[in-house]
């Protein structure tokens, strides 16, 4: 009998991972069961695909980003080699559901496979295997929980969990709300509160919740909607996630926390903000900042972040409320100057994140400004033509190619040299010594425990280390950025964080609260 490998492709392997690949565990759960065996689970961050482990028949099934295409594409081709029937679906897929084909899959999936992969299974078992399925937007009450008894505990750092799909915004850089809408779709309570207690029952005391937007409705979201209907159902989806928050706090243990994604919009509900750090423990989120200028911002499609100061302001407020941030900021916009990068970095210091990532922009596919570059390049000879963006696309398709994201676009105001140059300063500046010191003294960790302090000191050479120039939305690290320090210095962290965990566990049980941020 066949047999169900699900692969996780990746540019580079390092033994360990910050966070689990929800949707490899999400398929798996998918997988019928019976005479199929359980399915094998290959997380090529962890350890590559051993070729003798497919054999003729077995059924592969592989999750592809843009970003780790060409190894997505590598994989498929030892899985044919080897008389394996292959099946490929992800974000990229669902964007281009020919290319897979075109590169030799057996059959597509657009959207979320959550519903639809029994099916394709059952037909390639039949002999009946369609071209392409779609798999569209699966609702939030027939989202699957993930196989976490499938999961090696001891190489990945956070466990995920999904309690929305989809996002209200629609920034010109992001995909999230073409391949996923614009509509939050919210899981069940029940669901995800069984979801979380399993993995605390697997030792974990902190998961990332993998939502792209955490606060798809708070106050300053729904004030700014223009469409009544809209305006509506976003306060219905606050008024429901805000009663999940109370559900949540009731039946999780108080030592397990969070890990999250949102909006800077989060400081214009102070119950909302409240209750995701009290009911749901949240204690760190990435917010997307993406520029501290309003040109950056209109650039981004983003004007409702605040400017400058304020920015730096929320961020202060956001982690006086006990909320860490991950301060996301892109290097390169079309309006960006060499001055305006320099700038900004001095606004990213001052804002005291406790961790900030400086990511080159790159228009990849699904976005707005993917499509009107596309467009420009199509049409740059042609007479009469009006660009729409000075910033050129150099070639289409080039995730195809081994391209670094500088190499991608030919930018109207910054040459490849300078945009390089002062991307490794914001890393260099943000991460010296003397800046860390500095968030450890006067920042949000100033807070933390001591084990919580001496984390963060390694967490820091870590992340530097292993995201630098890219940040931890990337597919994964460079390979030449997995040596000897960043393995040892995760594994430090990782031991680290769950000595401090464990003591908090310990205090509950004893019924002694470890000491909490005052708001």
């Amino acid at each position: 009998m066949p047999k169900v490998i699900l692969v996780n492709p990746a540019n580079s392997t390092m033994g360990y991972s910050f966070i689990t690949p929800r949707w490899l565990f999400v398929i798996a759960q998918a997988t019928p069961r019976g005479e199929l065996g359980e399915p094998v689970l290959v997380d090529e961050t962890i350890a590559r695909l051993d070729p003798d482990l497919i054999q003729p028949g077995d059924i592969v099934g592989i999750g592809i980003n843009t970003g780790n295409c060409l190894s997505g594409y590598r994989t498929l081709a030892t899985a044919k080699r080897r008389g394996a029937t292959v099946i490929m679906g992800g974000v990229h897929p669902t964007i281009f559901p020919e290319e897979p084909i075109e590169m030799g899959a057996d059959a597509v999936i657009t959207g979320n496979g959550d519903v639809i992969w029994p099916k394709v299974i059952q037909d390639a078992l039949d002999g009946k295997l369609q071209r392409r399925y779609n798999g569209g937007r699966v609702p939030g009450e027939a989202m699957l929980k993930a196989r976490w008894d499938l999961l090696n505990t001891s190489r990945y750092l956070f466990p995920s969990v999904q309690t929305v799909a989809g996002c209200p915004e629609n920034c010109s850089f992001c995909s999230v709300w073409v391949t996923d809408g614009r509509s939050p779709r919210r899981r069940l309570n029940d669901k995800i509160i069984e979801e979380v207690n399993e993995l605390y029952g697997l030792g974990y005391r902190c998961l990332l919740f993998a939502d792209d937007n955490f606060n798809p409705a708070t106050l300053g979201r729904i004030a700014r909607e223009t469409s009544p209907a809209k305006r509506k159902e976003l306060e219905q989806v606050r008024e429901e996630r805000l009663k999940f928050f109370d559900e949540y706090d009731r039946s999780v243990p108080r030592d397990m926390f969070g890990l999250t994604q949102m909006t800077s919009e989060v400081v214009t509900d102070e119950e909302y903000l409240t209750a995701m750090y009290k009911k749901m423990r949240v204690r760190g989120a990435l917010i997307g900042i993406e520029s501290f200028s309003e040109a950056g911002l209109k650039s981004a499609g983003k004007q409702w972040n605040p400017v400058g100061q304020r920015m730096v302001d929320t961020i202060h407020n956001i982690q006086e409320h006990g909320i860490w941030v991950l301060g996301s900021i892109i290097c390169g916009l079309e309006s960006d100057t060499v001055q305006t990068i320099r700038t900004m970095r001095k606004f990213a210091v001052d804002s005291g994140a406790v961790v900030a990532q400086f990511c080159f922009y790159a228009p990849y596919p699904g976005t707005k400004d993917f499509y009107e570059m596309v467009s420009d390049l199509k049409h740059q000879d042609k007479q009469g033509y009006v660009p729409k963006h000075k910033t050129r696309l150099k070639v289409d398709r080039f995730w195809l190619q081994p391209l670094k994201p500088v190499e991608i676009i030919d930018h109207a105001q910054i040459t490849r040299e300078q945009l390089l140059a002062e991307n490794e300063k914001c890393w260099n500046t943000y991460y010296s010594f003397r800046s860390t010191l500095g968030r450890i003294r006067r920042g949000e960790v100033r807070r933390w425990p001591l084990a919580g302090k001496v984390a963060y000191l390694f967490g820091c050479k870590a992340f530097r280390k292993i995201y630098g120039g890219q940040g931890v939305s990337a597919d994964s690290v460079k390979a030449k950025k997995g040596g000897f320090f960043a393995r040892w210095s995760i594994r430090v962290m990782i031991g680290i964080y769950s000595h401090y965990f464990d003591r908090r566990k310990a205090a509950a049980m004893n019924g002694c609260a470890a000491p909490e941020p005052s708001l």
